[in-house]
C-alpha cells in the first residue's frame, strides 16, 4: 500500500524521499525551512562573495559556465548571472538528439540575451547505443542524456579552465531527499553520482563488444585531480536565492521564451519539459516504476508554494497523472535508438512495479491505495498533439 505525504500528494515511492514522524515528506519539510529558517539575504551575500572571487580583470575572459537547455530555468539563470550580477558567462548545452522546434526557439531567445554559447553534440552512434541499453536495462529514456549533460559541462570546464559552474536548483532541496543533501550548496562529483536520474552509472557501464569507450568519450568524467586544478566550484543557484518555476518563467518570457500554446504534454505546466521529446517518456516511466507522474510533481510544488490546496491537487492527480506520452514522441524515440514500438511497450511492461501495481479479475492494472481512488489509472489515454506539432515532428 502506497503512503502519501499529509501535506502534498507525493508518495513514499519517490526515490530518496523521506517522511517525518508526522507523515510529512522531506520536500515539504524543506519548503517550510526555506520560508522560516533560511536567511536569504545572508545566502545572497555568500553568492556575491563567490561570484566576486571568480571575476576576471580581463573583461574578455569567461568568468563562469552556465549549463543551459533553453528551458525557463536556464534562461532565468543567465538573466541573474549576466544581467543582475554582471558576470561574463559561457553557456553550454548538451544538444539532445530529440530537440523540439519550441526548444530550439527558446534556446535562440536565450542566446539573444547576448551570450556566447556552445551547442555540443555527443557522438550520436555511441550515444544511441548506450541509450538503448540504458532503456532496456534500466527503464529510462533519459539516463544517458542526464549523464551527458553533467559530463559535457564538467569536461569543458576543465578543458577551458573555468572553475565556476552555475547550476540551477538543488533537486533534493526542491523535491525532497536526505537532510545533508538538501543542504548541499554544490553539485560536486560525489553528489552527482548518487542522483536518482544517473542511477550511479558511468560511461563504462555501456562499454561492450558493440560499443567502444571512444564512442562514449564525452560521457567520461574528469578526474578529481583535474577538477582540483581548476578549483572546480559547481554551485546551485537555488541554494542562494529562492527558487520558483513560475517566477522563473515570467522572467524568461521577457526575453522571448514561449510556452506550449495547446497546453502541457505531461503535468500541469505548459512551460516545462518543452525542449526534449524523450524527457516526456522518462516521466511516464516514473508512473510504471513509482506510481506517480508529472502532475504529482507539479501539484505538490504548487501546494508548497501556497498556490493550491491538497484537495485541488488530488482532483488533478485523478484526472491527469496517468496520461501516456504522445505516440509521435514514442515513435521518434524508437527510431532514434533502433527498436520497434512493440519492443518499447514490452520493455515498459518489464519495469512495471509489481509491489504497487495489481491486476483486476479482467486483467486490468491498477494501483492499490492510489490517491486517485478506484479508477483503473493505467487505462488513461495518450496526449493528443496539435496538427501543427505533428507536422513539425513527422514532416
Amino acid at each position: 500500500m502506497i503512503k502519501y505525504c499529509k501535506k502534498c500528494v507525493m508518495p513514499c515511492t519517490r526515490p530518496k524521499i523521506g517522511f517525518n514522524e508526522h507523515g510529512v515528506c522531506s520536500a515539504c519539510v524543506s519548503a517550510a525551512q526555506k520560508q522560516e529558517a533560511i536567511d536569504w539575504k545572508q545566502r545572497e551575500a555568500q553568492l556575491r562573495k563567490i561570484l566576486d572571487s571568480h571575476r576576471k580583470k580581463d573583461p574578455t575572459q569567461y568568468e563562469c559556465i552556465i549549463p543551459v537547455s533553453g528551458g525557463k530555468d536556464s534562461t532565468y539563470q543567465v538573466h541573474m548571472i549576466k544581467n543582475i550580477y554582471q558576470m561574463n558567462p559561457l553557456c553550454i548545452t548538451n544538444r539532445t538528439l530529440a530537440r523540439t522546434p519550441r526548444g530550439e526557439e527558446n534556446l535562440q531567445s536565450l542566446r539573444n540575451m547576448g551570450v556566447d554559447h556552445i551547442d555540443f553534440t555527443v557522438n550520436p552512434v555511441g550515444f544511441n547505443k548506450a541509450t538503448r541499453k540504458a532503456f532496456e536495462k534500466n527503464g529510462d529514456s533519459s539516463l544517458v542524456e542526464h549523464l551527458a549533460t553533467y559530463a559535457v559541462v564538467t569536461r569543458l570546464a576543465v578543458q577551458l579552465r573555468i572553475g565556476l559552474v552555475v547550476w540551477g536548483e538543488n533537486p533534493y532541496m526542491e523535491y525532497g531527499g536526505p537532510e545533508k543533501d538538501r543542504k548541499a550548496d554544490q553539485l560536486n562529483k560525489k553528489l552527482a553520482q548518487q542522483l536518482p536520474v544517473l542511477m550511479g552509472k558511468t560511461a563504462h557501464d555501456w562499454v561492450n563488444k558493440h560499443t567502444s569507450i571512444q564512442e562514449l568519450e564525452s560521457l567520461l568524467m574528469p578526474t578529481d585531480q583535474e577538477l582540483r586544478a581548476i578549483k572546480h566550484t559547481p554551485i546551485f543557484l537555488g541554494h542562494y536565492i529562492p527558487w520558483d518555476a513560475k517566477r522563473n518563467v515570467e522572467i524568461a518570457k521577457t526575453y522571448g521564451y514561449k510556452a506550449r500554446e495547446s497546453g502541457p504534454i505531461m503535468g500541469l505546466y505548459d512551460y516545462a519539459d518543452l525542449d526534449c521529446m524523450n524527457i516526456v517518456i522518462h516521466h511516464y516511466f516514473k508512473w510504471l516504476k513509482f506510481g506517480f507522474n508529472r502532475v504529482t510533481d507539479n501539484a505538490s510544488n504548487e501546494i508548497r508554494k501556497g498556490r493550491m490546496t491538497r484537495a485541488e491537487a488530488i482532483a488533478l492527480v485523478r484526472k491527469r497523472d496517468g496520461i501516456k506520452p504522445p505516440k509521435e514522441y514514442i515513435e521518434h524515440f524508437c527510431r532514434q535508438i533502433g527498436i520497434t514500438v512493440k519492443r518499447f511497450w514490452d520493455t515498459a511492461e518489464k519495469f512495471r512495479n509489481k509491489d504497487i501495481w495489481k491486476k483486476t479479475e479482467d486483467g486490468e492494472w491498477y494501483i492499490e491505495g492510489w490517491i486517485g481512488g478506484d479508477k483503473i489509472p493505467d487505462r488513461f489515454p495518450y496526449i493528443e498533439l496539435s496538427t501543427e506539432e505533428k507536422r513539425k515532428l513527422i514532416g
